[in-house]
Protein backbone atom coordinates (compact mmCIF):
# COMPACT_ATOMS: atom_id res chain seq x y z
CA UNK A 1 0.00 0.00 0.00
CA UNK A 2 2.62 2.44 0.71
CA UNK A 3 4.50 1.70 -2.34
CA UNK A 4 1.28 3.13 -4.23
CA UNK A 5 1.00 5.77 -2.21
CA UNK A 6 4.25 6.81 -3.26
CA UNK A 7 3.32 6.23 -6.93
CA UNK A 8 0.45 8.70 -6.73
CA UNK A 9 2.87 11.21 -5.71
CA UNK A 10 3.98 11.81 -9.72
CA UNK A 11 0.12 13.52 -9.61
CA UNK A 12 0.58 16.73 -9.25
CA UNK A 13 -2.72 17.73 -8.14
CA UNK A 14 -2.71 14.53 -5.22
CA UNK A 15 1.02 15.58 -4.56
CA UNK A 16 -0.31 19.24 -3.52
CA UNK A 17 -3.43 18.60 -1.92
CA UNK A 18 -1.35 15.61 0.06
CA UNK A 19 1.20 18.35 1.35
CA UNK A 20 -1.50 20.92 2.64
CA UNK A 21 -3.55 17.84 4.06
CA UNK A 22 -0.58 16.85 6.20
CA UNK A 23 0.49 20.61 6.96
CA UNK A 24 4.31 20.24 5.01
CA UNK A 25 3.44 23.13 2.84
CA UNK A 26 3.68 24.73 6.35
CA UNK A 27 7.00 23.70 6.56
CA UNK A 28 8.46 25.15 3.42
CA UNK A 29 6.89 28.40 4.27
CA UNK A 30 8.60 28.22 7.37
CA UNK A 31 11.68 27.91 4.88
CA UNK A 32 10.83 31.38 3.08
CA UNK A 33 10.74 32.89 6.12
CA UNK A 34 13.78 31.81 7.49
CA UNK A 35 15.24 33.57 4.30
CA UNK A 36 12.83 36.81 4.36
CA UNK A 37 13.85 37.61 0.63
CA UNK A 38 13.12 40.71 -0.86
CA UNK A 39 12.27 42.04 -4.24
CA UNK A 40 15.51 41.95 -6.55
CA UNK A 41 16.69 38.73 -5.20
CA UNK A 42 17.54 35.83 -7.14
CA UNK A 43 16.93 32.57 -6.35
CA UNK A 44 17.38 28.81 -7.41
CA UNK A 45 15.12 26.22 -6.14
CA UNK A 46 16.56 22.85 -6.82
CA UNK A 47 13.92 20.27 -6.53
CA UNK A 48 11.01 22.69 -7.21
CA UNK A 49 8.45 20.26 -7.48
CA UNK A 50 5.48 21.81 -8.80
CA UNK A 51 6.52 25.03 -7.19
CA UNK A 52 3.30 25.53 -5.51
CA UNK A 53 4.73 27.61 -2.95
CA UNK A 54 6.02 30.11 -5.91
CA UNK A 55 3.29 32.76 -5.37
CA UNK A 56 4.42 33.45 -1.55
CA UNK A 57 7.91 34.59 -2.82
CA UNK A 58 8.47 38.40 -3.10
CA UNK A 59 9.67 39.45 -6.89
CA UNK A 60 12.58 37.78 -7.10
CA UNK A 61 14.22 36.31 -10.06
CA UNK A 62 13.44 32.23 -9.69
CA UNK A 63 14.99 29.15 -10.95
CA UNK A 64 13.39 25.97 -10.53
CA UNK A 65 14.95 22.70 -11.28
CA UNK A 66 13.06 19.23 -11.09
CA UNK A 67 13.87 15.99 -12.65
CA UNK A 68 9.97 15.65 -13.34
CA UNK A 69 8.78 16.42 -16.25
CA UNK A 70 5.24 16.61 -15.36
CA UNK A 71 5.65 18.68 -12.12
CA UNK A 72 7.71 21.56 -14.34
CA UNK A 73 5.31 21.55 -16.86
CA UNK A 74 2.75 22.01 -14.90
CA UNK A 75 4.69 24.81 -12.76
CA UNK A 76 5.85 26.97 -16.18
CA UNK A 77 1.78 26.54 -17.28
CA UNK A 78 0.99 27.81 -13.68
CA UNK A 79 4.01 30.45 -12.79
CA UNK A 80 6.66 30.33 -16.16
CA UNK A 81 7.38 34.11 -16.69
CA UNK A 82 10.49 36.53 -17.27
CA UNK A 83 11.58 36.27 -13.86
CA UNK A 84 10.01 32.00 -13.01
CA UNK A 85 12.34 29.97 -15.47
CA UNK A 86 11.59 26.14 -14.37
CA UNK A 87 13.95 23.37 -16.30
CA UNK A 88 14.24 19.73 -16.06
CA UNK A 89 18.02 19.78 -15.94
CA UNK A 90 19.89 18.43 -13.17
CA UNK A 91 21.21 22.09 -11.55
CA UNK A 92 25.11 21.58 -11.33
CA UNK A 93 28.39 23.22 -12.66
CA UNK A 94 27.24 24.19 -16.10
CA UNK A 95 24.39 26.59 -15.07
CA UNK A 96 26.83 28.81 -12.61
CA UNK A 97 27.84 31.03 -15.93
CA UNK A 98 24.40 31.08 -17.07
CA UNK A 99 22.60 32.15 -14.16
CA UNK A 100 23.11 35.41 -11.70
CA UNK A 101 24.62 34.63 -8.62
CA UNK A 102 21.97 33.60 -6.25
CA UNK A 103 21.02 35.57 -3.05
CA UNK A 104 19.11 32.25 -1.76
CA UNK A 105 19.16 28.63 -2.68
CA UNK A 106 16.74 26.23 -2.07
CA UNK A 107 17.17 22.91 -1.35
CA UNK A 108 13.66 22.06 0.50
CA UNK A 109 13.41 17.88 1.21
CA UNK A 110 16.13 17.25 -1.34
CA UNK A 111 19.30 15.85 0.58
CA UNK A 112 17.74 13.14 2.10
CA UNK A 113 16.94 11.71 -1.27
CA UNK A 114 20.38 11.96 -2.12
CA UNK A 115 23.57 9.72 -1.76
CA UNK A 116 26.37 10.94 0.30
CA UNK A 117 28.81 11.66 -2.68
CA UNK A 118 25.76 13.55 -4.93
CA UNK A 119 25.09 15.64 -1.60
CA UNK A 120 28.54 17.11 -1.16
CA UNK A 121 28.35 17.78 -5.07
CA UNK A 122 25.15 19.78 -4.89
CA UNK A 123 26.46 21.47 -1.73
CA UNK A 124 29.75 22.47 -3.96
CA UNK A 125 27.68 23.98 -6.57
CA UNK A 126 25.11 25.49 -4.66
CA UNK A 127 27.92 26.83 -2.24
CA UNK A 128 29.39 28.24 -5.76
CA UNK A 129 26.35 29.58 -6.78
CA UNK A 130 25.87 31.95 -3.96
CA UNK A 131 26.85 35.75 -4.31
CA UNK A 132 27.92 37.28 -1.65
CA UNK A 133 26.19 37.59 1.69
CA UNK A 134 24.01 34.45 0.09
CA UNK A 135 22.06 31.71 2.36
CA UNK A 136 21.01 28.05 0.95
CA UNK A 137 18.51 26.36 3.19
CA UNK A 138 17.73 22.79 3.37
CA UNK A 139 15.24 20.69 5.12
CA UNK A 140 14.80 17.18 5.61
CA UNK A 141 13.43 14.07 7.10
CA UNK A 142 15.46 12.98 9.58
CA UNK A 143 16.64 10.72 12.67
CA UNK A 144 16.89 12.26 16.34
CA UNK A 145 16.70 11.38 19.97
CA UNK A 146 13.96 10.66 21.29
CA UNK A 147 11.98 10.17 18.48
CA UNK A 148 8.68 8.98 19.07
CA UNK A 149 7.75 5.44 17.30
CA UNK A 150 5.04 7.01 15.15
CA UNK A 151 8.37 9.74 13.98
CA UNK A 152 9.83 6.92 13.39
CA UNK A 153 7.93 4.95 11.53
CA UNK A 154 7.41 8.33 9.17
CA UNK A 155 11.13 8.73 8.45
CA UNK A 156 11.68 5.01 8.14
CA UNK A 157 8.82 4.78 5.30
CA UNK A 158 9.89 8.09 4.21
CA UNK A 159 10.53 7.84 -0.35
CA UNK A 160 14.05 9.20 0.34
CA UNK A 161 16.51 6.31 0.67
CA UNK A 162 18.88 8.27 2.66
CA UNK A 163 17.31 9.71 5.85
CA UNK A 164 20.32 10.52 7.89
CA UNK A 165 20.93 12.27 11.52
CA UNK A 166 21.20 15.93 11.61
CA UNK A 167 24.77 15.49 12.87
CA UNK A 168 25.52 13.66 9.44
CA UNK A 169 23.54 16.30 7.68
CA UNK A 170 25.94 18.80 9.21
CA UNK A 171 28.94 17.07 8.60
CA UNK A 172 28.18 16.63 4.55
CA UNK A 173 26.99 20.90 4.88
CA UNK A 174 30.64 21.74 6.21
CA UNK A 175 32.59 20.50 3.91
CA UNK A 176 31.37 23.70 2.06
CA UNK A 177 30.08 26.06 4.21
CA UNK A 178 31.72 27.60 6.95
CA UNK A 179 28.83 28.52 9.00
CA UNK A 180 26.42 25.94 9.41
CA UNK A 181 23.50 25.75 12.11
CA UNK A 182 20.27 24.14 12.28
CA UNK A 183 17.08 22.99 14.57
CA UNK A 184 14.74 20.12 14.28
CA UNK A 185 11.19 20.43 13.90
CA UNK A 186 8.72 18.12 15.09
CA UNK A 187 5.34 20.19 15.28
CA UNK A 188 5.70 21.48 11.28
CA UNK A 189 2.95 18.77 10.49
CA UNK A 190 0.05 17.02 11.49
CA UNK A 191 1.53 13.57 11.62
CA UNK A 192 4.61 13.09 14.04
CA UNK A 193 7.46 13.55 12.33
CA UNK A 194 11.03 14.83 12.63
CA UNK A 195 12.52 17.36 10.32
CA UNK A 196 16.21 18.87 10.28
CA UNK A 197 16.15 22.84 9.04
CA UNK A 198 19.75 23.64 8.23
CA UNK A 199 21.19 27.02 7.08
CA UNK A 200 24.46 27.29 5.14
CA UNK A 201 26.70 30.66 4.35
CA UNK A 202 29.85 31.74 3.64
CA UNK A 203 30.66 29.28 0.83
CA UNK A 204 34.76 27.63 1.48
CA UNK A 205 34.36 27.25 -2.41
CA UNK A 206 34.14 30.27 -4.61
CA UNK A 207 32.54 31.07 -7.63
CA UNK A 208 34.82 31.01 -10.61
Amino acid sequence: MLSAVKSLLGNVTLYVALQKALGSDRLRYRCLDELALKDGDTVIDVGCGPAYYFPRLPAVTYYGFDTSERYIAHARKRFGSERAHFSTEIFGEAHLGVIPPADAVLLLGLLHHLSDEDSRALLRVAAAALAPGGRVIAVDTCYEPGQGRISTWMSDNDRGEHVRTPEAFVALARESFGEVDGEVIDDAIRVPSSFWLMRMASPILTRA
